[in-house]
């Protein structure tokens, strides 16, 4: 996965995908934008840092699916996938539990903005 660091917003930094990702039948366009997980400060040393190289291919492929809801899939399914990929990325279990926990506890404005 190629991405690149090219702007930073009142989040911290925003990266973008060089070149399209495909994951279970999506694929996530080239141009598309994520802050790398958006995990507050206090939750760093508990899971990751945004950004963390090992988290990002989660947080492009939740990201789109919350921003767009694709056919077929819902919150859970996304939030699921996310926990997934991120111990498949190298996330300790652990971590990648208290993430997907967060999501699933604190993301539903987010998922509902994303249909807008």
């Amino acid at each position: 996965m190629k991405i690149d660091v090219h702007k930073e917003d009142d989040r911290g930094n925003v990266y973008t995908l060089l070149e399209p990702l495909e994951y279970m039948g999506l694929t996530i366009p080239a141009g598309f934008e994520s802050d790398g997980a958006s995990v507050p400060r206090f939750f760093w040393q508990l899971v990751f840092p945004p950004g963390d190289s090992k988290a990002l291919h989660a947080a492009f492929v939740h990201d789109y699916i919350y921003r767009t809801h694709p056919a077929g899939w819902t919150r859970a399914d996304a939030d699921k996938a996310f926990r997934e990929l991120l111990i498949a990325g190298g996330i300790p279990a652990r971590r990648a539990n208290l993430a997907y926990y967060g999501v699933r506890w604190f993301g539903g404005g987010s998922w509902k903005e994303g249909k807008k």
